[in-house]
């Protein structure tokens, strides 16, 4: 029987940015280019509640099952 994907989906590239501050360091010592900018953030809210949730809950409403999709960015 296959098991369900888990709900939680690793992102190794936001981990580059966030661990040590290291994004904020790169923001503070400036020199970036607006669309540097704009880009990195849009990855790191990618797949977050910042971007806003979808809700599903089960028909019946009895069922205490719920389901929260984050929405992604849609960048590459």
């Amino acid at each position: 029987m296959a098991s369900a994907p888990p709900a939680y989906k690793p992102r190794p590239l936001k981990n580059l940015f966030t661990v040590n501050g290291c994004w904020a360091g790169l923001l503070e010592a400036g020199g970036l280019r607006h669309i540097e900018v704009e880009s990195i953030s849009k990855m790191l809210a990618c797949g977050t509640s910042i971007l806003g949730v979808k809700h599903y809950t089960c028909a019946n409403e009895h069922c205490p099952h719920v389901k929260y999709l984050c929405n992604t960015c849609h960048c590459r």
